[in-house]
């Protein structure tokens, strides 16, 4: 759906975003990477699956859901360090299955599925909300009763928000693909866009989207659990997600630098206003790109991803490739 996507892409060339104005996040479908990188861009000079239908068999885990008390999740390893691991929009925990294989099996982790997604579908999405239920999660069932967090995308809003209204259960984070779009008159209608086209999206033989984003494994996406109204509460919220306040936690921001044809780069100007809001109650926050990674780079490089995690955690030099915005 490249070219579909990309096409839509344009009728929001002629839209013009003013500063100041409220921002939306991003949702990871390759769809709307096309649709939100063009919007973005105005306010600027393994086999074929379904994610939410997996169940996972490649490493033992358990699974413990209480009505909508708590988020759905799974656990993996019996270290003493807890990891927490946040997907992004539209997909669930599952997304994390390549990752999770290369984490050190010292880190006990936590990998729940958003409300609104996977198997907490039934709990409407918000920013605020999934943080809430995160940090409940993190108190009920972390070794320590902190974690580190991962988060990518729409998981990486997820986590700032974490840190800044739980910052006694964040150790310190990790966070890739963060971004903010404005708020303009098309807003409402790009739920649609990104419902439609993960549609269409699915009818792409998965070897060539791997070809086309350097061997990223994009997993179709579960069309039951990809509902309008999620994308309405992910891509056009009621109260529209706002730039963070301070939070106290050492954080490595990554904004992967790999654009072109396809342009599913992140935003560097949005990772380091980030970094300049982190580095207010912790200098040791930084942010870095990847001109080699796409957006999707848990998919894409998945050793490389959880290589990069383990050394911000263990204070160790990070992996080659980064270079600090």
């Amino acid at each position: 759906m490249y070219i579909t996507s990309k096409h839509v892409g344009y009728m929001f060339t002629t839209i013009t975003s003013k500063p100041g104005r409220a921002a939306v996040s991003r949702p990871p479908i390759i769809a709307s990477w096309v649709l939100m990188d063009m919007w973005h861009h105005l306010d600027t000079p393994d086999q074929d699956h379904q994610i939410g239908a997996l169940q996972h068999k490649i490493y033992p885990s358990h699974s413990y859901h209480s009505m909508s008390l708590e988020l759905y999740h799974t656990t993996h390893n019996a270290g003493q360090t807890t990891v927490v691991l946040i997907h992004g929009a539209l997909v669930s925990g599952l997304y994390w299955d390549l990752v999770i294989p290369h984490l050190p099996k010292s880190y006990h982790l936590l990998v729940p599925d958003l409300p609104g997604h996977g198997k907490s579908q039934s709990t409407p999405f918000s920013i605020d909300l999934a943080s809430h239920m995160i940090a409940q999660l993190i108190r009920a069932h972390a070794i320590t009763g902190s974690a580190h967090i991962i988060g990518h995308s729409l998981g990486a809003q997820v986590a700032i928000r974490l840190a800044s209204t739980d910052p006694d259960v964040v150790n310190s984070i990790f966070i890739s693909g963060f971004g903010m779009f404005p708020r303009t008159s098309i807003t409402p209608y790009i739920p649609y866009a990104a419902w439609a086209m993960s549609r269409v999206e699915n009818c792409l033989a998965r070897p060539l989207i791997s070809w086309a984003m350097d061997g990223a494994d994009i997993p179709h996406i579960d069309t039951d659990l990809c509902t309008l109204d999620l994308c309405r509460q992910i891509v056009a919220p009621e109260e529209p997600t706002e730039w963070p306040v301070p939070w106290p936690a050492r954080t490595l921001i990554v904004a992967a630098g790999k654009g072109g044809l396809i342009p599913t780069k992140d935003s560097s100007r949005d990772a380091v206003k980030l970094v300049e809001i982190g580095r207010e109650l912790n200098d040791e926050t930084v942010a870095y790109t990847h001109l080699g990674m796409r957006h999707p780079w848990n998919r894409q490089a998945p050793r490389l991803f959880a290589e990069t995690a383990e050394a911000w955690f263990e204070r160790m030099e990070l992996p080659g490739g980064f270079v600090k915005l």
